[in-house]
């Protein structure tokens, strides 16, 4: 064992001074005690060298220093060297976890452990720390001058000469279907809402985990009080209904409908089962942090510390993997970040529940459909039976939720003095009361139903990516309904008006909470809202035109208030649907500068063909989260389970099976490049296979045990009622139960891949320019010394999106390997891996764990989003149209982000732009392209905003898949988004 370093002297003298200070100070010691008993639990730190060797121990009230670690320590810091450790002791506990993110840090053992010992340094060393996140905040606060001084008045142009739409057949209640004549100023109260919204800051709610662990403490985890085991999804059912039963029913000031998710103004939801833990080292923290800050109170701080957090620290789904499976290879890779990240750690809830059928049905409806199924249920099938009963428990939530809401309204309504909302109030009590109980009856009480059923949803299932589905023909038989109760123009203008001041109220309540994220997450996935994705347009299930009065109502909204989330989506059918609703698309990209994603059915339907899908249900698919499809009301997708990082296979068939930033081998051995390994490029690409076979099946084999812990843990009746299936099958959505059953997974670095195995085939194999050992050591190198070599791959390698067509036969290559790959995984719901290519912003993440490039790339850049080109493989946008959109989409199955960067000419008019914008989306299309996403913004507006953020709070940026308000974006993701190829397309 190496000798012990000086570093490991000052370790131990600092666990020293904590534990004595945690030992005899009364109101540090008041800390290590929750409200079952005292934290008992082991921290250990260590070099990868051993070096540095330590390990607190807290026992019953007490800390002791032990100079070993112990073999049942709850988690072991490793550092890289002793030069990490020295540099850790400046930081505040918050950016420790990011050193995750650099591999100079690696954990073994349960996260919410090591996040509980950094919040008890925070409290020993809270002063410290605060002066060091005073000098962060300072360190990422920019200045200087204005790189588009005009760039708010530029935006702000755009909005004048509105265009107006042609009368169309499906939208017939609309002369203009455009609404070209309403503006934000007619809508005071949704300014109102949205000033809210920009300005607010949200706050840390523990409402929801509270209710929870005080339901679990009562009534057992595990075990009943009678000493019966729980049925799990009874269990999940009865706990649901404890919380919607006891949630405060809150109704907003001036609001149209009624809840709220949290009891913030904007409230941050705690899902203990599953990451709140992630966010007890940054209690004290949270509300200095440099990004994206949240409130958090002294009451809510002592909640989750001494009530909430202890209990579920060993009763999470993370933590019941390692337990059960032994803190398998594949658990340890996710938690590196490097090669893979799992979004199946912090929920499941990618999907389309089925409000039609709600709104059909009533609540009470759907419990008469399951009495039904139970009266034919065999009495020994207890399964069904249990997942029965659960769903009608489930049920009974909800509506006491909404129970609650009505008489709320009506206390409300009593101490109002404006006779205007009095009245408001009264018929919002008067809805409640009606539905979700009993079927929606005009577009108003359909909304308000709609709105408290998610909100139960987000009590029962993480606020991440869970999708509103196809809003417009699930809200637009309401409207029509409602116009046609009317005699006269002036009554019918006023209902229009309501329409979109209702949707724009679904808009803002949509917006009323945030998905937990730790500081950590500022730099995986920055900016990113809860993802709730509301999908437009495309083909009706019999095929014809799906585009009507609510899509443009919709359309209305998303323009006049340019915010992030609802993650509207659009699908247009070509030679169905009608170029003026794709104008119509382009103008409101042009006026928003990012939304809406746009997705071609036809190309999106030939990707799910394989699946056998009946045609009325395959075309009534709806994108989930981003831009992934999933069949509205019959699916559990779990559109996002992964984020996979391709360039790693690629960096560890260079390596022989080792990843060079975690310095660590656990891939296949595929060949010694330094010893003449791999001869040929074929031998190059399957050892990239290889590798990347390696880490598919890892990844998966993990999504699959975290699969079976939600089964076991954290079944979904609520939604499983609104899933078609799952009471015929007996079986919860967590398990099986839905109709049709996938994951998807998102493959980052498509583009930077391709590009690196052309460079290797034509420098190394085609023209023998370099060996392949010459070439890997000029990327480990970062190409210094070599900008010969960096000049003539930048210049001659074919790359993908330049039109050349070997890349783009590569692309094609490398998708299908991708596509099979997947395919043929084993599934815990008994379905299908699917494979799509988009990245959120993890393409950011994931380049800076990645060292130079064969492609040119160097160290620590980011990827391309998506699988957009990179910006060097052409100057003419018609190129990177033609590649991705020439690429199969029976590879892409859970779609693609094609990031395009456009800036309309300086003399361009809006309708003049639109119809360039459109021309070269409608030619995309036409071509196959599955889908495009827009930024209508020039980098240099982009840079004039990253140093004048206070100019520019609602700039709205499409990263990859999502949408985020520039301003809230770390310093990587916003130069990222300014390198990306810039279009003019005048």
């Amino acid at each position: 064992m190496p000798s012990r370093s000086s570093t490991d002297w000052i370790v131990h003298g600092l666990l020293r001074l904590m534990a004595a200070n945690y030992r005899w100070r009364p109101r540090l010691r008041e800390y290590l005690k929750s409200r079952d008993g005292w934290m008992n639990f082991t921290v250990g730190v260590r070099t990868r060298n051993d070096s540095v060797r330590q390990s607190i121990h807290f026992f019953d009230g007490a800390a002791r220093v032990r100079r070993e670690i112990p073999d049942d320590a709850d988690c072991v810091l490793q550092f890289k060297n002793d030069a990490v450790v020295k540099k850790m002791l400046n930081l505040a506990p918050e950016e420790v976890m990011n050193l995750l993110l650099q591999n100079e840090l690696s954990l073994r053992g349960n996260l919410s452990t090591l996040s509980k010992f950094n919040f008890l340094l925070s409290v020993l060393l809270e002063k410290k720390h605060r002066r060091l996140r005073t000098r962060r905040r300072v360190a990422v606060q920019s200045g200087g001058a204005a790189a588009d001084a005009q760039g708010p008045a530029k935006l702000a142009e755009r909005k004048k000469s509105p265009l107006v739409g042609a009368k169309e057949a499906g939208a017939p209640w609309l002369d203009d279907p455009y609404l070209s004549r309403f503006t934000l100023d007619d809508f005071p109260r949704l300014r109102e809402f949205l000033d809210i919204h920009l300005t607010q800051k949200p706050e840390i709610c523990a409402e929801r985990a509270v209710l929870l662990t005080e339901w679990r403490r009562a009534n057992g985890h595990d075990v009943a009080g009678a000493g019966e085991p729980w049925p799990p999804v009874v269990r999940q059912a009865r706990a649901l209904k404890h919380i919607l039963e006891n949630k405060q029913p809150l109704i907003r000031k001036n609001d149209l409908l009624a809840g709220t998710t949290t009891t913030k103004e904007i409230g941050v939801v705690l899902y203990p089962e599953t990451h709140a833990g992630m966010i007890w080292g940054e209690l004290l923290s949270v509300p200095e942090r440099a990004l994206n800050p949240y409130d958090v109170s002294d009451e809510t701080r002592r909640a989750l510390h001494f009530d909430v957090l202890p209990y579920w620290e060993k009763r999470n789904i993370r933590e019941w993997v390692r337990q059960t499976a032994g803190e398998p290879l594949c658990q340890q890779l996710d938690e590196r970040f490097a090669v893979y990240f799992l979004w199946k750690t912090v929920a499941v809830s990618h999907t389309i529940p089925d409000f039609p059928k709600l709104l059909r049905l009533g609540a009470e409806g759907i419990v008469a459909d399951l009495h039904a199924e139970a009266a034919k249920t065999p009495p020994d099938a207890e399964e069904k039976r249990q997942q029965l009963e659960a769903m009608e428990i489930a049920l009974a939530g909800l509506v006491a939720y909404a129970d609650n809401l009505a008489a709320q309204a009506r206390r409300d309504a009593e101490a109002e003095t404006d006779p205007r909302r009095k009245d408001e109030l009264l018929a919002l009590a008067e809805m409640c009361a009606h539905a979700p109980r009993r079927p929606a009856r005009t577009l108003h009480e359909a909304i308000n139903a709609l709105w408290i059923a998610w909100i139960a949803l987000h009590m029962e299932n993480t606020n991440a990516g869970l999708s509103l589905g196809r809003l417009d023909q699930t809200l637009q038989p309401f409207f029509a309904a409602d116009m046609a109760k009317l005699g006269d123009a002036a009554a019918r203008e006023q209902c229009i008006a309501r329409a979109i001041e209702l949707a724009g109220c679904l808009y803002l309540r949509c917006t009323d909470h945030l998905p937990l994220v730790p500081d950590i997450g500022n730099f995986l996935f920055g900016g990113s809202s809860s993802d709730q994705a509301v999908t437009l347009g495309g083909l009706r299930p019999d095929g014809g035109d799906a585009v009507n009065d609510m899509t443009y109502v919709f359309l209305k909204v998303t323009e006049l208030l340019n915010i992030r989330d609802p993650n509207v989506n659009a699908r247009f059918a070509p030679g169905v649907n009608t170029d003026g609703y794709l104008k119509r698309l382009c103008e409101v990209n042009y006026l928003t500068a990012a939304t809406p994603s746009m997705h071609n059915d036809r190309a999106v339907l030939a990707a799910l063909a394989e699946f056998h899908y009946p045609p009325e249900h395959a075309r009534d698919w709806s994108a989930t989260g981003c831009v992934e499809p999933t069949i509205s009301g019959r699916h559990i997708g779990h559109t996002n389970c992964m984020m996979m990082n391709m360039v790693a296979a690629l960096e560890m068939a260079l390596h022989n099976g080792r990843h060079p930033l975690m310095d660590w081998s656990f891939g296949p051995r595929t060949g010694d490049v330094e010893n003449g390994g791999l001869a040929t490029f074929e031998d190059f690409f399957a050892a990239f296979a290889a590798q990347f076979r390696m880490l598919i099946e890892q990844s998966c084999a993990y999504n699959n045990l975290l699969g079976e812990a939600h089964g076991r843990l954290r079944p979904t009746p609520l939604l499983s009622s609104l899933i078609a299936g799952c009471a015929a099958s007996g079986r919860d959505a967590s398990r099986g139960g839905a109709s049709y059953n996938t994951s998807g997974a998102a493959c980052i670095g498509l583009a930077d891949v391709v590009d690196s195995l052309m460079a290797i085939k034509m420098l190394v194999y085609d023209r023998r320019k370099i060996s392949l050992a010459e070439l890997r050591r000029a990327t480990m190198a970062n190409f210094a010394g070599d900008p010969a070599l960096l000049a003539l791959i930048r210049s001659r390698a074919p790359k993908f999106g330049s039109g050349d067509p070997d890349a783009a036969a590569m692309a094609d290559r490398v998708a299908r390997f991708t596509h099979d790959c997947y395919a043929a995984q084993p599934h815990y719901r008994g379905g299908r891996y699917t494979s799509g290519f988009w990245s959120m912003s993890n393409h950011v993440a994931f380049g800076r764990l990645t060292g130079a490039l064969p492609s040119g790339r160097l160290a620590g850049k980011p990827f391309t989003p998506g699988l957009t080109p990179q910006p060097l493989a052409s100057d003419n946008l018609l190129d990177p149209i033609r590649d991705v959109a020439g690429l199969d989409p029976k590879n892409l199955t859970n779609n693609i982000a094609f990031n395009v960067k456009v800036v309309p000419g300086a003399h361009d008019g809006r309708r003049q732009a639109v119809e360039h914008i459109f021309h070269y989306v409608k030619t995309y299309f036409e071509m196959g392209g599955m889908q495009m996403q827009l930024n209508v913004v020039s980098s240099a507006i982009l840079r004039d905003a990253m140093d004048h953020p206070e100019n520019y709070r609602n700039l709205l940026v499409r990263i990859s898949g999502y949408n985020a308000y520039f301003v809230t974006l770390n310093r990587d993701m916003q130069r990222e988004l300014i390198e990306r190829a810039e279009y003019g397309i005048s």
